[in-house]
């Protein structure tokens, strides 16, 4: 895999991207202040982030008002982002399989009330509560898992359902997944007896003259993509000054996030939206429908957001709004909706990077220029190395063996004190550092507090109390899940690998990026991973000298390796 060159380099190529054709843009006099504003945010935010490529689409109810290209579709041959640049959309497909099932319900075809079994009753997850509803899944409340990543197959996934239960009642519980999305795409594909891209291609891409557009991803397709990239390492969080290398390339073709597609495209998807479902032929999506797709159907966990069917509902500066994120191997991307206004916004990006912070500026920008006020500040990028108020973290940590940690704040900066050096910590979290490498660079240094302040740290399995802790400081654990610590790995490109520690007489599931769940006993050697109702499952197996050498994540099988 090919190496990224650093970010001062790709910065020299943010404004060789072009904007959208004069043909295809408004008169725009008015908005210029508005563009160049929103080109600067950009160019800042991709040279923190170290973003290779962005593309950026501003609409309205009218069509496409611009499109900003910046940096590099393929940063090794030098190519730039242009409007006509095709990135992998993600779970934004979501939107797409939710329209195009409700246009079946307007033809009496589908029910969403009725039991995803019958129409695949082959679909039996295990369950002691009502069947599944087409509902459930749209909303996310089915109780399923997340994922299920080894199974390439929409139908394959619906089938093998039936190894996984669910792990609250159907419609009592929020809980993303892209298994349930998958089921709908095979749902899609049942009721029209054709595959997934034929039926978004003659019911939604055709009618809206996305002909740059597909809802399959094949090997075909690869050289009219931007090239995706990711940091180097796939089992830590991601540094600043972390390598960038090509992400791996599948082939993808389910209902939850399988479409490629351009700004200039996709803006004239979110412009379908924002007239309610009417497209330029003609509706999409008839007035019940889209009323179906934006009811806020469930309560989500973020804030006081909501999801419809494929999409989320909130606010942008309380303004209400629909949006979605999309996250693929390589590629993320966003598309936000101001109903009220009537504008929008698109945006991707081909590595690390935020699209949705550089979306919504972007939305506040031609906002207050449309309406002639003053245009946003262009916010402040603060330095991973600036903390507010370092002092509270400052301190002595000691652990129960003995072992201690001593942070110290200078300045706005916290620091790490090693007998006579001092390493700074970057900021990777409100309450979350990363630490020196080698010594902490497989995960983050997390602090815990209460309104007293500060009281704990750990880094992994490694635990430190603070002279403000008051709880216990010895622990007593079954000898037994000694042997569940470790690293497993699992050859799928999607969620690789993952850590178990022992903390404070608990084991812990911790990804690569440093985020962790704690594991609760459901049973000899299985736990669940997370809160009550999570349907995600850990089964421990083949323990050999003392240490399991698999560990089975809701269905996938990962096996312990060898690198610590």
């Amino acid at each position: 895999m090919r190496s990224m060159p650093p970010a001062s380099l790709v910065v020299l190529g943010l404004f060789l991207g072009v904007t959208a054709p004069a043909a295809a843009q408004r008169d725009t006099l008015s908005l210029r202040p508005a563009f160049r504003l929103i080109d600067r945010y950009a160019a800042q935010m991709m040279q923190c982030a170290n973003t290779p490529g962005l593309s950026l689409a501003l609409v309205d109810r009218a069509g496409l008002i611009t499109v900003r290209s910046y940096g590099y579709a393929d940063i090794g041959r030098r190519i730039p982002v242009t409007p006509a640049t095709r990135f992998e959309i993600g779970s934004i497909s979501k939107s797409f399989t939710a329209i195009a099932l409700l246009q079946l319900r307007d033809e009496g075809k589908f029910d969403t009330s009725r039991p995803v079994r019958s129409y695949l009753p082959w679909f039996t997850p295990s369950s002691r509560w009502r069947p599944v509803t087409s509902h459930d899944l749209l909303t996310h409340t089915a109780g399923l898992p997340a994922d299920r990543d080894d199974i390439p197959s929409s139908r394959a996934q619906a089938y093998l359902a039936r190894e996984r239960a669910l792990g609250s009642a159907p419609g009592t519980r929020w809980a993303y997944s892209n298994i349930g999305f998958q089921v709908m795409g095979a749902v899609l594909e049942t009721l029209e007896h054709r595959r997934y891209a034929d039926i978004i291609r003659t019911r939604i891409l055709e009618p809206l003259g996305m002909t740059g557009t597909v809802a399959e991803f094949t090997h075909e397709t690869r050289p009219r993509l931007a090239v995706g990239y990711l940091p180097l390492y796939d089992d830590r969080p991601a540094r600043p000054e972390d390598p960038l290398v090509e992400a791996t390339w599948i082939e993808y073709g389910s209902g939850d996030g399988a479409i490629v597609s351009n700004s200039t495209e996709l803006g004239a998807y979110l412009t379908m939206l924002l007239n309610r479902g009417e497209g330029p032929r003609g509706r999409v999506l008839s007035e019940t429908g889209y009323t179906a797709l934006m009811t806020p159907h469930a309560r989500t966990e973020r804030g006081g957001d909501h999801y419809g069917y494929g999409m989320f509902l909130g606010t942008l500066r309380e303004t209400p709004v629909f949006y979605h994120s999309g996250g693929m191997l390589g590629y993320t991307s966003y598309l936000i909706g101001v109903p009220s206004l009537g504008i929008g916004a698109v945006a991707f990006v081909n590595g690390p990077g935020d699209p949705d912070d550089v979306a919504r500026f972007a939305l506040q920008a031609l906002a207050a220029a449309a309406s002639g006020d003053s245009l946003p500040e262009l916010p402040a990028m603060s330095s991973p190395a600036h903390v507010d108020d370092p002092a509270r973290f400052a301190g002595r940590f000691l652990a129960p063996n003995g072992d201690s940690l001593v942070f110290a704040a200078s300045g706005d900066s916290l620091f790490l004190i090693r007998g006579d050096q001092r390493d700074l910590l970057l900021r990777y979290g409100e309450t979350s550092f990363l630490g020196p490498v080698p010594e902490f660079g497989l995960y983050p240094i997390r602090f815990g507090r209460t309104p007293q302040g500060v009281t704990e740290v750990w880094y992994g399995g490694a635990w430190y109390a603070g002279e403000h802790y008051t709880g216990p400081r010895r622990f007593v654990t079954p000898k037994e899940w000694r042997a569940y610590e470790g690293h497993y790995r699992i050859m799928q490109p999607w969620e690789p690998d993952f850590r178990i520690v022992l903390r404070k007489g608990r084991l812990w599931w911790i990804d690569p990026d440093g985020s962790e769940e704690p594991l609760t006993p459901a049973g000899p050697r299985i736990f669940r991973v997370g809160e009550a109702g999570s349907a995600e499952v850990l089964q421990f197996g083949d323990v050999v000298d003392g240490a399991a050498l698999r560990a089975t994540l809701s269905g996938m099988a990962y096996y312990r390796y060898f690198a610590p």
